[in-house]
């Protein structure tokens, strides 16, 4: 009789440390990532009327842009919630301005919330966040710069071959009196 008692307490405890510890094993594939994409980016602004001749109203131009980052997935049934912090760097593009460059470089600091959806090899993820950005001026000798910080959301399609992830996203980030958005591909590595 003590001896299945014994059994008893020894199933029950196994099996009240399997319900404790079911949600972090659902939690396995969670940890941290790093990752760098490349691609492409839009500047849209309205200036209004600068006073300097030749300065355009308003301006919408594209130039290479990339971006790195790091964040932590915590995987969960169906999908993964996680969070993600990094820098990008809109490019320089620049305006001819009487003959002269009016060049535009354009960084930000973001954070993101993550939200994926899991189908297999491939994840379909939207993000919301924030940037604080700088906007540096340069025309001839002559230089301004501008900061902020404002709300972000993008979307984006990874497809998942082990530790490695493909991602291609687009982000749109409404700035103070202009628009920046960012159409690229990248690579994540997340770690075990």
């Amino acid at each position: 009789m003590s001896n299945s008692l014994t059994n008893s307490h020894a199933t029950f405890k196994t099996m009240l440390l399997i319900v404790a510890f079911a949600p972090f094993a659902a939690l396995a594939d969670s940890g941290f990532y790093v990752g760098g994409s490349i691609g492409g980016a839009t500047i849209e602004a309205n200036l209004g009327d600068t006073g300097i001749p030749g300065v355009p109203s308003d301006i919408d131009e594209d130039d290479t842009a990339y971006k790195v980052f790091v964040g932590y997935n915590f995987d969960l049934p169906s999908i993964v919630l996680g969070v993600e912090a990094g820098y990008v760097d809109f490019g320089e593009p620049n305006i001819d301005v009487l003959g002269e460059d009016l060049l535009i470089d354009t960084t930000g600091i973001n954070l993101w919330g993550i939200v994926a959806l899991e189908a297999g090899p491939v994840d379909l993820f939207a993000k919301l966040g924030y940037i604080s950005w700088d906007a540096d001026f340069q025309l001839v000798t002559e230089r301004a710069s501008e900061s902020g910080s404002d709300v972000g959301y993008g979307l984006g399609l990874a497809f998942n071959a082990g530790p490695i992830q493909i991602r291609g996203e687009y982000e749109v980030y409404d700035l103070d009196d202009a628009d920046a958005s960012m159409l690229s591909v990248g690579l994540v590595y997340q770690f075990d």
